[in-house]
């Protein structure tokens, strides 16, 4: 049958059903199935099988699983969940389970409770003779001591991680090369304490993970996030993570080298790779599930089917809920297989794989598979949630098994209502192998001699290398020193060279010798390691500094981009010229470029002088330049601004005047003395250097005004005279604010405007309030609230109505009505009295009328474009600020959409939270966290508007628990207007 007639017996077996229906369907989930009939339900990629590992009753609700040392299987039970969709309240349920194949035949028959009266347990990881555990809000280490498979000892390592959404607590542990044990902690933040320890000042953790050393009290510290659970790494220890739409991401700037330097504004460290996008369609083979059926099948029988594409009147599949992504780094697997990433798609019933591909100094990845997925199920209650490599090269998953995986957080009360969402009592683990006999060697390493040890990291299993590495460095048996430089010496692979030369860092033994080889190897992977490895020791040796810095000129990216963090850890003649080798040859790469501005604490003077001498400076040459400034600027050094201004005014008219000065500018903002507070009143030093300098501001106050020039000149213009004399600046800034300038140019004046601090700023913003559009009115109302000098003037606009309060941002309201000062306080409550319906639920209920009009699509887009495109992108237009749209309301129902128009907050996710922030100079600002690094935060708004601020300049920071979309659109939007827009949201998903 072809896809026609497909569809249109799809669409006639709709209309018949709704026809004959004389009450709603049911939601009844199908019948749970026997592990040995869900095994039947399996389709996985030709040439492999599938085999029962484990299941009820010996495991329940099981999510993380590893092998200890001696093939016996620690499983994580998360048997409380969903508990309502957070990680609060006093929960004992969870446990952890340890199972044994005691008659070796595959099957785990044996089941002893390790550990249990466990809050959420969500990662496991064996240690010496217990097994680390991630117990939100605690990381706890229990220990088996007298070997009867339960554990005696409980210790508490650290606490403090965060607890509020149960899909993003502490997880997925993971033993890497360095000998650090690193894990991912969603956004869930928590204030760190160290529990052994308590003399180590507690670490505000944010949106990072973690990375620590069990045997060292103490040792942990962030790790760079934007992960939710799932963490794993390639052959390199190059890092990979998710979150539930975002199926592979790369970790490319670790924490530790960006937190070196405090004046660095460092990039979001974590991107998404897929060639195919984040959340790409799956091709699941399970049938959608029934409430989802219900909402394809009104489709089809409705009297607008017509209107709807073919393909959205028969269920399909996207990425919505990825989890554990696991590299592949065995020989087991042929050969096409090795290096992907796998990942778990719970909610499709499936397991999807991607190709790795080197892309320069990152990773790409691209789906080797044609419309089909490497795992898949018919049954729905099959749920993969993590995965992880056996000692025999087996990929192993473990299954939630149940009906329901989704959040209550995300479904409507009826559904809520019905469906099976506590625990089913279930739970499985599978093993997919090769259709050939697997050949093993059963481990029991706790025995064995430690000599043996060293001659399995060279081994192409990846289990046994890094247990091998673990038990070697837990020893401390420095007897086995000789054997494993012998192994570097004589490894068949790279990775047993790379295993030799951590395994001897653990063990206080790695002399500079073979730093040096490593750093003369043949393999890429092996001279990157040679390179981490030498950081710490080039201070005290030249012939590593000389090395290190010649690492710039390697045919490798991976390789120039490591040698780019590790000059950072010398400030010594080598470093300059390796990072101004860097700067010159890879400026256009934005992650190497990243590394050696993160190495340049002690040198952005220095380079930047360098790279002005110059005689041709590229573009992009140009934009480090204007960072270099940047940094100068941020570090505070009156000696170094003074030398980087005259610097600027001896290169008249060159064409990267501008962009240092802007540069500069943007470093000083957030310190006592910004750049356009120097110009009336300069330093002895500078006065010369000042004066040649106005010329350029009074130059670009002329171009902003010219509407002949492009308006990309104009902006540059005004990007200019943000940090220009103010006496020039903003007369020029003010006659931008008319309608007859492009949105575009008014947004970029008053962001300009805002960074000035004289009496009048807030008197031309008020003014220009009536005629301004919503995008420049969100613009102003953050200019007002950036100084507390402007907040009376505010006060004095709403009580003169010129500005209403409804016409402000919920959480700018609630700043208003809690501020410090008790007479304006006093005054802001009495101005405000009834500004938002605090009652969200009221407002819902008064326009649910709305879901019953009759509503236009192309009203409804004309809306979006203009109520919600400064914050959303849909068919090529708007601005993607807030959630992938398509994502968000793809499985919402119209009352689920009205609820997320209506009261934005109510679920809001936690990484589209609106921020506070006041710096130190008193400067406010408002947004979402849109990255997060050691060194800075970026607050992202409408129009996609930014502040990155360093955190050594932030006062406070607060989370309002808002949405960044604002409350009261009901304000604005008639009863019709949220059909029409509901409409065309159901219509493009």
């Amino acid at each position: 049958m072809n896809l026609s007639r497909l569809l249109a017996a799809v669409t006639l077996f709709a209309v018949a059903s709704i026809l004959l229906r004389a009450e709603p369907p049911s939601l009844k989930p199908p019948a749970l199935k026997s592990p040995q009939e869900e095994k039947a339900t399996f389709q996985v990629h030709p040439g492999f099988k599938i085999e029962l590992v484990a299941c009820e009753p010996q495991i329940v609700d099981p999510v993380a699983m590893a092998f200890d040392q001696d093939g016996r299987l620690f499983v994580a039970e998360m048997r409380g969940y969903p508990n309502g969709g957070f990680g609060t309240g006093k929960i004992t349920s969870g446990s952890i389970k340890l199972l044994e194949d005691r008659d070796g035949d595959g099957f785990y028959e044996t089941a002893t409770t390790f550990a249990d009266g466990l809050r959420f347990p969500m990662s496991i990881q064996p240690w010496k003779k217990g097994i680390l555990a991630a117990v939100a809000p605690d990381l706890i280490y229990f220990e088996d001591a007298n070997g009867d498979g339960k554990a005696d000892v409980k210790k508490v390592l650290y606490t403090g991680f965060g607890v509020d959404n149960i899909q993003q607590l502490l997880n997925s542990f993971s033993w890497g090369l360095d000998n650090w044990i690193y894990a991912s902690n969603g956004a869930s933040g928590g204030t760190i304490r160290c529990v052994e320890k308590t003399d180590i000042p507690p670490l505000a953790l944010g949106n990072r993970g973690i990375r620590f050393k069990p045997d060292m009290p103490g040792s942990l510290e962030p790790m760079s996030g934007g992960g939710q659970y799932g963490l794993t790494a390639d052959i390199g220890q190059h890092w990979f993570t998710n979150t539930n739409s975002q199926h592979i991401r790369q970790i490319v700037l670790p924490d530790h080298y960006l937190r070196r330097n405090p004046a660095l504004a460092a990039p979001n460290p974590t991107i998404d790779i897929p060639e195919h996008g984040a959340a790409c369609k799956v091709f699941r083979i399970s049938p959608l599930e029934a409430w989802r059926v219900e909402r394809t099948t009104r489709r089809a029988g409705g009297a607008d089917a017509s209107r709807f594409p073919k393909t959205e009147l028969i269920p399909g599949g996207f990425i919505t809920s990825s989890c554990s992504p696991t590299i592949y780094l065995d020989d087991r697997f042929p050969a096409e297989y090795r290096g992907n990433a796998f990942i778990c798609e719970p909610a499709n019933n499936l397991i999807l794989r991607v190709r790795l591909e080197e892309y320069g100094p990152v990773f790409k990845a691209t789906r080797p598979d044609a419309k089909q997925e490497f795992l898949a199920s018919t049954d729905n209650s099959f749920r993969p949630v993590h995965m992880t490599v056996g000692p025999e090269g087996a990929l192993y998953v473990v299954d939630f098994y149940r009906p329901v995986i989704e959040t209550p957080r995300s479904l409507p009360d009826d559904m809520k209502a019905t469906l099976p969402l506590e625990t089913q009592q279930r739970g499985r683990i599978w093993r997919i192998v090769p259709d050939d006999k697997l050949v093993t060697r059963k481990p029991k390493l706790t025995r064995e001699p430690s000599a043996d040890l060293v001659e399995m990291l060279d081994w192409s299993n990846s289990w046994w290398r890094s247990t091998a590495q673990r038990l070697l460095v837990e020893r401390q048996d420095k007897i086995v020193v000789p054997a494993l430089r012998k192994l570097f010496t004589d490894a068949k692979h790279d990775f047993g060279r790379m295993h030799a030369l951590w395994t001897l860092d653990g063990l206080g033994s790695l002399d500079e010798d073979l730093i040096v080889a490593a750093l003369k190897d043949d393999s890429a992977h092996v001279r990157e390691q040679g390179l981490r490895l030498a950081e710490e020791r080039m201070k005290g040796s030249p012939k590593l500094r000389r090395l290190v810095a010649d690492k710039a000129d390697d045919s490798s990216p991976r390789v120039r981009m490591q040698a780019a963090f590790a000059l950072g850890a010398c400030d010594c003649p080598e470093s300059l010229i390796g990072l101004g080798k860097l700067i010159r040859q890879d400026g256009a790469d934005p992650w190497i470029t990243a590394a050696v501005l993160s190495s340049t604490r002690t040198s952005a003077t220095a380079l930047l002088e360098q790279l002005l001498k110059e005689k041709e400076i590229g573009q992009a040459q140009r934009r480090i330049a204007a960072r270099l400034a940047a940094q100068v600027g941020a570090a505070g050094s009156e000696a170094d601004v003074a030398l980087v201004l005259t610097l600027i005014a001896a290169a008249d008219r060159a064409p990267w005047r501008a962009e240092l000065l802007i540069g500069l500018g943007h470093g000083l903002q957030n310190t006592s003395r910004p750049l356009n507070r120097i110009w009336d009143n300069p330093p002895a030093a500078l006065k010369n250097a000042v004066s040649k300098l106005r010329q350029s501001f009074e130059r670009a106050a002329a171009t902003a005004e010219n509407d002949r020039e492009s308006t990309d000149t104009r902006l540059a213009a005004v990007r200019l005279l943000s940090q220009g004399p103010t006496t020039i600046a903003a007369p020029a800034l003010k006659r931008l604010l008319v309608p007859q300038s492009p949105d575009v140019l008014q947004s970029a004046a008053v962001q300009a405007l805002s960074l000035h601090d004289g009496a009048g700023i807030a008197a031309i913003l008020i003014e220009s309030w009536a005629a301004s559009g919503p995008a420049v009115r969100r613009e102003i109302q953050e200019a007002l609230f950036a100084r507390a000098g402007r907040i009376p003037d505010l006060l004095n606009a709403i009580e003169q109505k010129q500005i209403r309060p409804l016409q402000l941002d919920a959480a700018r309201v609630d700043q208003l009505r809690k501020l410090p000062n008790a007479k304006l306080r006093e005054r802001a409550v009495k101005l405000l009295a009834g500004a938002i319906d605090a009652d969200r639920l009221k407002v819902i209920d008064f326009h649910k009328s709305a879901l019953d009009l009759k509503a236009d699509v192309e009203k409804g887009r004309a809306v979006f474009r203009k109520t919600c495109a400064t914050c959303h992108r849909l068919e090529d237009f708007g601005t993607e600020v807030g959630p992938d749209l398509r994502a968000a309301v793809r499985d919402k129902t119209p009352e689920q959409l009205l609820v997320s128009i209506l009261d934005p907050s109510r679920e809001v996710d936690r990484r589209f939270t609106n921020y506070l922030i006041e710096t130190k100079v008193g400067r406010s600002l408002s947004g979402m966290i849109a990255a997060e690094t050691a060194t800075s935060l970026t607050l992202r708004r409408a129009e996609k508007a930014e502040d990155t601020v360093l955190r050594s300049q932030i006062e406070t920071i607060v989370d309002t628990g808002k949405s960044l979309m604002p409350d009261g659109l009901e304000q604005t939007l008639k009863p019709q207007d949220i059909a029409d827009v509901i409409e065309y949201l159901r219509a493009i998903r």
